[in-house]
């Protein structure tokens, strides 16, 4: 009987510290990823696991995947609001969450964990902690990104009608620490060792530790009700607090300052000129005037279904930033 345990995106940040749980657990590993981001797995990690290349947007290299597998955790995707990147974010999340879906289905997979984003529920108005049931139509913005992982939920979701058991978590911004080249929210660490960590956005954001993280998508495989969504989350921090825990975390004096959104505003569009003469969108961008519509707001998220029903530890916050900062 296959008994296997695949992950997509394994070799994101996320799924570096999903592997590292797996692995630890003795469970039987497969990574679909990319050729050239296989180099990415740890050295000791290549010993315990199964890598094979391919991509989820190709059937084939799913497939290829899926066979002796039991279970899947379903990380890869493109988290990036960036609408220059439309169409290669719309193969990834949701015609790609359709392949894995679709593969798991045709082989008799036990249960997926489909990892979607707080995105997909929607951006809450001001004042507003949105949880599982929040409306999406409420929602203050909308951007490629949220509507990729919506579509993506609603699709493999209807899976589970012709037999397929799906768990959808729903992580906030993971603070997960990591090698390599500063992605993310890896940038902003970057910078506050740097000594550049000093004006920031008007907005905040809810952040979920990477221990969180893994404990949630793990617990949802074992015991998450088919068919719901759990919300994944720390803390609900200001990007204020945020920079001020980093900066102290790693010794930094100085203090930081909020500015108006304006500024950033207007840097997105100049950044967004230039990527457009030279043609070089980047998923990796953060200074997109999509993304400074979110850092202009408080986007904050409840996760008490998840730590009522899936039992996530909600660390504290210094622990977070201590997680984060190693």
């Amino acid at each position: 009987m296959a008994d296997g345990v695949l992950v997509t995106g394994g070799t994101g940040y996320l799924g570096s510290a999903l592997l590292d749980e797996l692995a630890g657990a003795g469970e039987r590993v497969t990574v679909l990823t990319k050729p050239n981001d296989a180099v990415a797995v740890r050295s000791e990690l290549r010993a315990v696991i199964d890598i094979v290349a391919g991509d989820i947007t190709d059937p084939q290299s799913v497939d290829n995947a899926m066979r002796g597998v039991s279970r899947v955790y379903h990380l890869a995707g493109i988290a990036s609001p960036n609408s220059r990147l439309g169409d290669l974010i719309w193969r990834t999340n949701v015609i790609g969450s359709y392949n894995v879906a679709s593969s798991a289905l045709r082989y008799g997979v036990q249960r997926v964990v489909h990892v979607s984003s707080t995105a997909a529920i929607g951006y809450p108005p001001q004042g507003v902690v949105a949880d599982e049931d929040f409306d999406p139509r409420n929602s203050v913005l909308d951007n490629v990104y949220s509507a990729t992982k919506r579509a993506a939920e609603r699709l493999v979701l209807d899976f589970a009608d012709r037999g397929l058991e799906v768990v959808v978590v729903n992580p906030a911004a993971v603070f997960a620490p990591g090698s390599g080249p500063a992605r993310s929210w890896q940038g902003l660490l970057a910078a506050a060792r740097k000594g550049m960590l000093r004006i920031v956005p008007p907005g905040g954001t809810a952040v979920c530790s990477a221990r969180d993280f893994v404990a949630g998508v793990t617990a949802a495989m074992s015991k998450g009700e088919p068919g719901r969504r759990y919300i994944l989350s720390t803390a609900n921090l200001s990007y204020c607090e945020i920079a001020e825990l980093l900066v102290g975390a790693v010794g930094g004096k100085h203090s930081v300052c909020t500015a108006p959104v304006g500024p950033f505003r207007a840097f997105a569009k100049a950044n967004r000129l230039c990527r457009d003469l030279a043609g070089t969108p980047h998923p990796d961008d953060p200074l997109v005037p999509e993304n400074v519509e979110l850092m202009a707001r408080e986007l904050y998220y409840a996760p008490d279904r998840a730590v009522r029903e899936l039992g996530i530890p909600k660390v504290s916050i210094p622990e977070l930033i201590v997680e984060f900062v190693r």
